[in-house]
């Protein structure tokens, strides 16, 4: 029973502090939400995150693309969810208790959700290295950061991604 109070108390940390950086207001906060996708680490603006969740019952939708998980219910609301590391053309996310969602708040899409393996916390891009190497267009990266220990982090493209005609249409 410990775990899951920590578990939830961690969750409940990371949601108030996604909600005090979406009410900042000035200057673009320098904290990114850092998960792991695929075995590879990055970052996600958190003005991007609505919410982060463990993975709820989903419902199949057929004849659709395997990244494309189905739907789920989230507190009355339906959300597509997709895998975005299988959407990104690397293995499957494998299931895991450490496996979550994030409900996206993006300007042009509404009730979308990424399953990711597993949440880092808050990172802050001002202790990082900016990277000058070419990133890669398929991993929907604005820039490739290297943190104090030498770890490689990329920032996901959250508009970029939910604009991708593939993404939006996964049939």
């Amino acid at each position: 029973m410990a775990q899951t109070s920590n578990l939830r108390e961690f969750q409940e940390a990371i949601l108030s502090k996604l909600k005090d950086a979406a009410s900042q207001v000035g200057g673009e906060s320098s904290s990114r939400l850092g998960v792991v996708v695929g075995g590879k680490r990055f970052l996600i603006n958190l003005q991007d995150v609505k919410e982060v969740l463990p993975v709820p019952p989903m419902q199949l939708v057929p004849f659709t693309q395997p990244w494309f998980l189905g739907v789920a219910n989230v507190r009355g609301n339906l959300y597509s969810i997709s895998d975005l590391a299988q959407f990104m053309g690397m293995p499957a996310t494998p299931k895991s208790v450490n496996n979550r969602i994030l409900l996206l708040s993006t300007e042009s899409t509404v009730q979308v959700a990424l399953l990711v393996e597993s949440l880092i916390g808050l990172r802050s891009v001002q202790g990082m290295q900016l990277q000058s190497a070419e990133v890669d267009a398929g991993f929907f990266s604005m820039n490739a950061y290297q943190d104090a220990e030498g770890g490689d982090w990329l920032e996901l493209d959250v508009e970029a991604l939910v604009q991708n005609k593939s993404f939006v249409q996964p049939t």
